[in-house]
């Protein structure tokens, strides 16, 4: 098939050679005609159409010689060869047109072997040397029925086109004025929604609308800015969280905000949460907790975590670790458990909520600073005693004592004892209690412990409690007595014994309330 396209298209080159150079076709040439006699018919006009030459101006030659091995096979199937096209029609048309310059109108068929047409395209050669297809109606080249089978099945194809009704283009449809005004509608509804959406976040953000209330935050150590975001609309502070989360990534928030508990309000905006919940610019929640005279450390410490102030356990470690700088602590005893006892000032504190257990018990050392005074120091030098002794025997007396009027008389028994070689030891039943505390054990007078009194003499190791400014008082400033013994009556003050005969008779007595 493709061979049989290079042979027509060669044939149409050859024509429009003719068309181009002016000439007509030449007839066939006799046989034996020279190549110089081919030449010289192509240079000399006089002979231009007994010779077509084809686009590389080769000469053609239509000689009816015996084709080539290659041409036979084309000639076989009906295609014309070079060779083959010796038979040419001429027609001449009737025209008063000078034929010099307007050659007549022309047909040329070319023919197949043996003077068979061959079944192609004929053309006309019009005046000038152009030429044109001819409009005649002329068989197709027939290149053979095989390329061509094509099974269609046309009734399946069209099965579902009904048969009375023709193609017809679907015209574009118009909304018409009620699509018009529909959409109008849409257009409108949507654009409420949106500023509604828009007017509800404006008025979260800015906080607009909200009620005037306090609320009580709690920013846990550790935080999340997913964490304050939730704890913030669980409280009723904030409407969205999303938009929160964006504005506090924003803002850098994270940086900002403080671990604690803090007051805020409903109506705060966005910037003043995060304001309101760091160190220096936050309202932090402050509590009320009163440190009752005579309490220990431990009791301390579990009502100030009890009371949201600080964890028991983050008290300790400070008490025992950390190297607080004050006159009265010594920094030998640091490690020691107990080394803050007596000094921690029994009095009404207001502390933030969540604070740290350095700032906690910070508080505390410097009101017993400020209540230790100069005169107070003055006052022990000149007794002979430092000031933790001091403030050891004012805790005892803080545990013993019933009323502020009987804490110097129990100083007096206290000294006496210390200056008496007959009375080694003080015998005082609350060191025994503070030994024993959280032990389980029943109270004896055998319990072995540094601060059993009853065993070992002198003054016990360390305080036994934080005394109040009365019991230091009493320690500084004791009666002057030769009392040597006091016992627990029935209205809950001491009486007071010079003798230890009195004093068993007493305990044996009814009046005693021990």
């Amino acid at each position: 098939m493709d061979e049989n396209r290079d042979v027509i298209k060669n044939i149409e080159d050859a024509l429009k050679l003719v068309d181009e150079s002016g000439l007509s076709p030449a007839p066939t040439p006799e046989p034996g005609t020279s190549a110089s006699r081919l030449s010289n018919v192509q240079r000399d006009p006089s002979l231009s159409e007994s010779l077509i030459t084809d686009k590389y101006g080769i000469p053609i030659d239509f000689s009816a010689s015996a084709p080539e091995p290659a041409e036979k096979e084309l000639t076989s199937k009906g295609i014309p060869s070079r060779r083959n096209l010796s038979s040419v029609k001429r027609t001449n048309t009737s025209s008063s047109t000078d034929s010099s310059i307007f050659p007549p109108l022309r047909t040329v068929t070319p023919t197949g072997t043996a003077g068979i047409p061959a079944k192609v395209k004929s053309y006309d050669i019009l005046p000038g040397g152009k030429m044109r297809r001819s409009r005649k109606d002329e068989p197709e080249l027939d290149i053979g029925p095989e390329n061509f089978k094509v099974k269609f099945d046309f009734e399946s194809a069209y099965r579902d086109v009904p048969e009375d009704k023709p193609f017809r283009l679907r015209r574009e449809k118009r909304t018409g004025l009620v699509g018009g005004i529909l959409l109008a509608v849409f257009i409108i509804c949507v654009s409420i929604v949106l500023a509604s959406v828009a007017w509800m976040a404006t008025i979260d953000v800015l906080g607009f609308a909200s009620e005037d209330e306090e609320v009580n935050v709690h920013v846990p150590p550790g935080f999340t800015l997913e964490g304050i975001a939730d704890m913030l609309y669980e409280s009723g502070l904030i409407r969205h969280r999303a938009l929160f989360m964006i504005y506090a990534e924003y803002s850098n928030a994270i940086d900002k905000i403080s671990e604690g508990i803090y007051v805020l309000n409903k109506n705060f905006d966005y910037r003043a949460l995060v304001q309101g919940m760091t160190a220096r610019a936050g309202v932090r929640v402050e509590t009320t907790v009163t440190i009752p005279e005579g309490f220990t450390l431990a009791q301390i410490f579990s009502l100030l975590e009890a009371e949201g102030v600080t964890p028991a356990v983050d008290l300790w470690e400070a008490a025992t670790y950390h190297d607080f700088n004050f006159f009265f602590l010594d920094r030998e005893t640091l490690g020691d458990r107990l080394r803050l006892e007596g000094f921690l000032f029994p009095d009404t504190y207001n502390f933030f909520m969540d604070s740290t257990p350095v700032q906690t018990i910070s508080r505390m050392l410097r009101e017993f600073n400020r209540r230790f005074t100069e005169e107070y120091i003055e006052r022990a030098d000149d007794m002979g005693y430092t000031v933790r002794e001091i403030i050891i025997i004012a805790s005892m007396i803080e545990r013993e004592a019933g009323n502020d009027e009987e804490r110097p008389r129990i100083a007096a028994v206290i000294y006496n004892r210390l200056d008496s070689p007959d009375f080694p030891n003080l015998q005082i039943d609350a060191t025994i209690d503070y030994a024993r505390a959280g032990t389980g054990r029943p109270f004896s007078i055998e319990f072995e412990s540094p601060f059993n009194t009853y065993i070992h003499p002198g003054l016990p190791p360390g305080p036994i409690s934080n005394p109040g400014i009365q019991s230091i008082r009493g320690a500084l400033f004791p009666q002057t007595t030769n009392e040597f013994f006091y016992a627990l009556n029935r209205e809950g003050s001491h009486n007071f014994f010079t003798n230890y005969n009195d004093h068993r008779n007493f305990v044996n007595s009814d009046e005693f309330g021990g």
